[in-house]
């Protein structure tokens, strides 16, 4: 005969695999079709499901006869999303790719209209790209500041070149508005953004998106260094670049979901 502990132990991990069910492509679940799923008898999964309904972990939609999860489980993912540092999250990911890349890897967050350096890792190399923590950037001309004004919706975006001037930082800014729209949509598209020495002369960045559980662009990870080195490798950094971004975001909770991309953040 099992012991109540082994008992235990086994009802827990059968909890645990039946709440990963649960997804944004499949909210709801029927007990019947949970207990084909996991392979269990309907009966101990419909036990299960009252067990956790009166916690608040699924709730039942009485109009289909559906399972979905419930609240609880939202004020303890605020809670671990809250206690996540993304600077600690991010730094073993934005350690491997200064390594692949050898350039300097910028971890940026968007503050009041514009970028704030979050983080860094410095290339190795003699010649490089340094600058303060905790310095701000314009964000029409900044890699990162694109993917975050790509991603804010149209009122917002609007609002954003309304009130800020386009000023030249080089003769190769982007200064007319409608011309940085298109490129903005094309950062959209793409998940990928690029300042060809449109900040400093002889510098070339690009910068991917990181998003949240809630699928809000959350930070924007970039790669800076000097043109001549940057162009030669600039295809091969921008992929390498797109998966330290999803790195980051799966650590942050990020699920994407094919039917709806992220839009836009807080």
């Amino acid at each position: 005969m099992e012991t109540d502990e082994k008992y235990t132990i086994k009802v827990i991990l059968k909890t645990m695999e039946l709440l990963k069910c649960f997804s944004p492509e499949q909210p709801e679940w029927k007990a019947t079709e949970l207990s084909k799923r996991l392979h269990l008898n309907r009966t101990t999964v419909y036990r299960i499901l009252t067990t956790l309904s009166s916690g608040g972990f699924v709730q039942l939609n009485a109009k289909t006869g559906c399972f979905r999860l419930g609240t609880t489980l939202i004020g303890l993912s605020m809670a671990l999303y809250n206690s996540m540092d993304i600077r600690t999250v991010a730094r073993p990911v934005l350690k491997g790719l200064a390594k692949e890349t050898g350039e300097s890897i910028h971890l940026t967050m968007w503050y009041n209209d514009e970028v704030i350096l979050l983080d860094q890792w410095e290339s190795l190399s003699d010649i490089k790209v340094s600058v303060p923590l905790g310095r701000r950037f314009p964000a029409y001309a900044t890699s990162t500041g694109k993917v975050f004004l790509a991603a804010l919706p149209e009122k917002e975006l609007n609002r954003y070149l309304s009130e800020h001037q386009l000023e030249p930082l080089t003769p190769r800014t982007i200064t007319n508005r409608e011309a940085l729209k298109v490129a903005l949509q094309k950062v959209s598209k793409e998940q990928i953004a690029f300042d060809f020495e449109e900040t400093a002369v002889d510098i070339v960045t690009c910068a991917a998106p990181v998003y949240s559980f809630d699928r809000n662009v959350n930070a924007a990870v970039a790669v800076l260094g000097p043109a001549r080195r940057m162009r030669p490798q600039l295809e091969a950094v921008a992929a390498r670049l797109k998966k330290a971004g999803a790195q980051i975001s799966a650590l942050l909770g990020y699920s994407a979901d094919p039917e709806q991309m992220p839009q836009h953040f807080d």
